[in-house]
């Protein structure tokens, strides 16, 4: 045997190896696209194909070392197609019943089996032949019918499964795996071992070169694992986005809500008060000019601490730093607190900088810190304010304190605020902790993995 030969056996068994561990790892990940609903059934074909190559190779390289005995060999080969052969089945018919595996199964392996014992009991048979009949069979029976089913099959379902504007991204990737996928059934018609019976007598590996037969394998091969894991690359993304863009509805919900209920039971109810007590004013000043005056005083002050409740709200909606790295934008968002609270504030900043790359998971941090920061300002009665931004080897730590009251003797610290930060957290898939006590301040602790 060739180098040639020898490197197409171990570049074939490699293209496939690959192709059956990621398809197989991906399950996980890939399991509500429909498309990829049974895709183990593939990674066993794809993994039985890199085995059976690889055997052959090390046949040929170490003839007295250990290798599997061309029965076994037919017989993971066979394996593999049928999978093959179900899952292009299951992808024309997704209702077919789990028990189709056990038929197909029965169905080669039965007389497969019985064969071999008949031809290991008879005197001169040779179980070798029946082996590479076996083999031929299994690339007529169940490869070829296997290969074309899964093409015909993926197509029909991206057209059922996929929407309009998916399709369109997602089909050059699919018609490459569908392309390949046919290609492979139709190489099973003719890169077959050479047989005695029609049509294997003139349809088999004789009619090209075995070097090139092993790389025109790899080269099906590398064409499957490219355009499959494209395509379930292409719609998990648009599935990611889609969630992101529903996850960022919701925070903006709860963000009104919270807003809404707020600016009704503080600011608007303040403005309301301060409007009774100046009804109640003009009918007194031509009799009592100081209770007058001293009403009018109430209501300045009154609303003063309206106006200032309604600059903490303009501070905590805005939203103009998403673009920002986070230790800057967090400077800018201190800053402005500092401005319209005139409280002191420190920031400290430790380890290697590392970007952020999602712009949902800055602005996510970012509103956790106003929020700390605008319940600090609201109900903590603080005089400083202290944050820290950690990078560390696996996630960032960011940590908000204050010198207030504390949080127990604060009921409505346990409100909109609280649940606004810790619903970022579970978004960004990181671990809050919240330590207080009466007179101690509160410390918010959250750690986001990068």
């Amino acid at each position: 045997m060739t180098g040639w030969n020898l490197l197409g056996h171990f570049v074939h068994g490699l293209i496939f190896f690959t192709l059956g561990l990621a398809m197989l790892f991906s399950q996980y990940r890939s399991r509500r696209i429909l498309l990829a609903a049974k895709l183990h059934w593939l990674s066993i074909f794809a993994l039985c194909e890199a085995l059976v190559a690889w055997n052959r190779l090390f046949a040929a390289v170490h003839p007295a070392t250990f290798h599997l005995p061309p029965f076994v060999a037919t017989a993971i080969l066979a394996l593999g197609y049928a999978f093959l052969l179900v899952f292009g089945l299951q992808t024309l018919r997704p209702d077919l019943p789990r028990k189709l595996v056990l038929i197909v199964q029965g169905a080669w392996v039965i007389p497969y089996a019985v064969t071999l014992i008949l031809a290991h009991s008879a005197s001169g048979f040779d179980t070798a032949f029946v082996a590479t009949g076996g083999e031929i069979l299994a690339r007529y029976v169940l490869a070829f019918p296997g290969g074309v089913l899964t093409a015909i099959g993926l197509r029909k379902q991206s057209y059922h499964a996929l929407d309009a504007e998916l399709r369109q991204k997602v089909r050059p990737y699919l018609q490459l795996f569908e392309v390949m996928m046919g290609a492979f059934g139709v190489l099973n018609l003719i890169l077959v071992p050479v047989g005695r019976f029609f049509p294997a007598t003139w349809l088999n590996a004789d009619l090209v070169p075995a070097f090139l037969a092993n790389w025109l394998w790899a080269l099906v091969g590398i064409g499957l694992t490219w355009g499959l894991f494209h395509a379930l690359h292409s719609i998990q993304q648009h599935i990611e986005q889609w969630i992101e863009g529903v996850e960022r509805l919701q925070a903006l919900a709860v963000d009104r809500e919270r807003i809404g209920r707020d600016l009704h039971d503080g600011i608007i109810q303040s403005i309301y008060a301060s409007g009774l007590l100046l009804e109640s004013v003009q009918p007194i000043i031509p009799k009592d000019p100081m209770r007058a005056q001293a009403q009018l005083g109430r209501v300045m002050d009154n609303l003063n601490e309206t106006i200032q409740d309604i600059r903490r709200y303009i501070f905590d909606l805005r939203s103009d730093m998403p673009d920002d790295k986070l230790g800057a934008g967090i400077e800018r968002l201190l800053r402005d607190f500092r401005i319209n609270t005139l409280l002191e504030t420190d920031f400290n900043l430790s380890g290697d900088e590392r970007p952020i790359s999602s712009m949902e998971r800055r602005r996510h941090i970012f509103q956790i810190v106003r929020e700390a920061l605008a319940n600090t300002a609201k109900h903590a009665q603080a005089t400083w304010v202290e944050i820290d931004l950690a990078y560390g080897e696996e996630a960032l730590e960011l940590t908000i304190c204050d010198d207030g009251v504390g949080m127990a003797t604060l009921l409505v610290s346990k409100g909109y605020g609280l649940r606004n930060i810790r619903e970022r957290a579970r978004m960004l898939d990181g671990t809050l902790r919240i330590e207080s006590a009466p007179g101690k301040g509160v410390t918010f602790n959250l750690t986001v993995p990068y």
